[in-house]
């Protein structure tokens, strides 16, 4: 409706609306300490750069293809709590393998519906980068939860967003927001501080099973495209999107 720009400056603002007050009741005296403020920036870009690629593939691309591209952030967050010093169970490292399989089979599997090459390119190419952004946030998320209080991971990259994107289009006169568009900025505003601080507390017993499990996202978005869109995926997509969904599964129960 608006386009990725607009729809991004106002998720953030939405968001930092929403996080404001939860943090202020939540952070209460603890301060971040000099270790803590690179996982604070990465945080906040990795949000930021992840929501934009987004939003630029979906204007071109299936929404269940890019949801399950960004859902490699899940196992992008894992990988990089395991190099950290992480350890996961046989099973945990199964669902990791498995979700970025399902990632793989999603992307590149014939799709039923004639479609635009390039679009799909352009597509695949960003909902790429968005799952490694996010999976760079989403640990580092984690890392700032179990550290500090839940206020400070869900701060950040609102208070980037705003400064980076929508002060700049408010500025220039392009972050217009359409009446029929604003409910669905507003959702998406407060579902990205609800999920982030679901990451946060999450994280504080495991940052690599709490951030593939975030990864269901993928395929509910993509049943919600299928029911609501009229999306039609192909069935090496929908095995891809299943993929991930049993890959959630064997996380959870490597965790249980």
């Amino acid at each position: 409706m608006i386009g990725a720009l607009p729809t991004l400056g106002g998720v953030m603002l939405v968001g930092l609306l929403v996080a404001l007050p939860i943090s202020a009741l939540t952070i209460g005296d603890a301060r971040p300490t000099a270790e803590d403020l690179p996982f604070l920036l990465i945080a906040g870009l990795g949000n930021v750069v992840g929501l934009g690629s987004e939003y630029i593939a979906v204007r071109t691309g299936k929404v269940g293809v890019v949801g399950a591209l960004a859902a490699a952030e899940g196992a992008i967050a894992a990988i990089l709590s395991v190099l950290a010093g992480e350890s996961l169970a046989t099973v945990e490292a199964v669902g990791v393998a498995v979700v970025g399989l399902g990632v793989i089979l999603a992307a590149l599997g014939p799709d039923p519906d004639a479609v635009d090459r390039r679009g799909t390119i352009r597509a695949i190419a960003f909902g790429g980068l968005a799952g490694l952004a996010f999976g760079a946030s989403l640990y580092a998320t984690g890392r700032i939860g179990a550290d500090l209080a839940v206020g400070w991971a869900i701060l950040p990259p609102r208070i980037v967003g705003v400064a980076l994107i929508t002060i700049p289009l408010a500025v220039s006169g392009r972050f217009r927001i359409g009446r029929a568009a604003l409910p669905f900025v507003v959702i998406a505003g407060a579902g990205e501080v609800g999920g982030f601080l679901a990451v946060a507390w999450g994280a504080r017993e495991s940052i690599a099973i709490t951030s593939a499990l975030a990864a269901q996202f993928a395929t509910i978005a993509a049943l919600g495209a299928w029911l609501v869109l009229g999306e039609r995926l192909g069935h090496v997509q929908w095995v891809g999107i299943a993929s991930v969904a049993v890959g959630v599964v064997l996380l959870a129960l490597g965790a249980a």
